[in-house]
């Protein structure tokens, strides 16, 4: 049995449909472990007798907030494959673990993918970049493969859409189910194929995500401190559902500023979308993980439940550090 562990956001489909592109598995052998983009522990939710004589594959979810839980899965599965690009200190060997991890915030885990297969299947992975907001990298790819300026821009909405799709609270606040969305996506040969089928997932996520993108411009941007923007949403379906994405726009329109996207919970708690500023991709995930629930990556990162009590604090924090650094870089 091969069971493939991905992140719900585009960055972790892609990943995962060029290696199975490249190495495919049958449907019956091959078991999906994925949810909402912020559902990373997902390590935990393979059992010990599904793990036992397994082969393992983790794409895009932080080898910090599982690493437990790989420890107990090694003992039983045959192999564990792990490639990712979010904090790993806490990485250990094993003779049955093998790792692709980089945490430099110019790569995502798609990227990482693609240069592990030998450039096989680039496509997927430009629009993984795209949609993970990493622009430059995907442009630099993108222009290697010798992409025109309006494959590129296809390219990057549809991986805008498919990292739309994974925020939420719960997956009945998405479009798709990340594992139904993968399962579609597989079925086409490359990017273009799903952007030119109607009746592929692209149409109904193009029409949810303009309205969602709507909804959250209409709401205010604070600008109180020096070097960040602040949004505070509602506790809604869609402003779950747009949260991150509307901070990779805010990040890309104001290089200078890190980007604070904070949306109502229940329970008087916040969900944090940290973007570092574009100028200075550095520092978000430790920042967040000074926070209960957090973590990430350099250029982005989250809090799952924060405390409304404790928003000042955490922006503050925000300020502090990209003030620091904007000063640096300009001496």
């Amino acid at each position: 049995m091969h069971i493939d562990v991905f992140n719900g956001d585009a960055d972790g489909i892609f990943s995962l449909i060029q290696l199975r592109k490249v190495n495919p598995i049958a449907a019956e052998k091959q078991r999906l472990v994925t949810g909402v983009k912020r559902d990373i522990s997902l390590v935990s939710k393979i059992s010990d007798t599904e793990a036992s004589q397994a082969k393992i594959t983790v794409l895009d979810i932080s080898f910090d907030k599982n690493e437990r839980e790989v420890a107990r899965v090694l003992t039983q599965s045959e192999s564990v494959f792990y490639c990712d690009h979010h904090q790993a200190k806490k990485l250990f060997e094993d003779k049955r673990l093998t790792t692709f991890i980089n945490t430099d915030p110019a790569v995502c885990t798609a990227l990482l993918i693609n240069d592990y297969l030998k450039n096989a299947q680039p496509l997927w992975a430009v629009t993984a970049a795209y949609g993970d907001g990493l622009d430059d990298s995907a442009e630099q790819l993108a222009d290697e493969l010798q992409l025109t300026m309006a494959q590129k821009s296809s390219l990057k909405e549809l991986g805008v859409l498919v990292n739309y799709n994974g925020y939420g609270n719960t997956e009945a606040d998405l479009h798709y189910p990340p594992a139904e969305l993968y399962n579609s996506l597989m079925t086409y040969d490359d990017p273009f194929a799903v952007i030119a089928d109607t009746a592929s997932p692209y149409a109904r996520l193009k029409a949810g995500y303009e309205v969602d993108l709507a909804n959250a411009q209409a709401i205010p941007v604070q600008s109180e401190v020096k070097a960040v923007l602040v949004v505070e949403l509602p506790n809604a379906p869609w402003a779950n559902r747009i949260s991150g994405t509307y901070g990779n726009i805010l990040a890309a329109q104001n290089r200078d500023s890190a980007i604070v996207i904070a949306s109502n919970n229940l329970h008087d708690s916040l969900t944090i979308s940290l973007r570092a500023s574009k100028n200075n991709p550095y520092g978000a995930a430790d920042i967040c993980s000074q926070f209960a629930t957090g973590g990430g990556r350099e250029g982005a990162a989250g809090v799952n439940a924060l405390p409304v009590s404790e928003l000042s604090q955490f922006v503050n924090l925000v300020s502090q550090t990209y003030s620091n650094q904007m000063q640096e870089s300009e001496t």
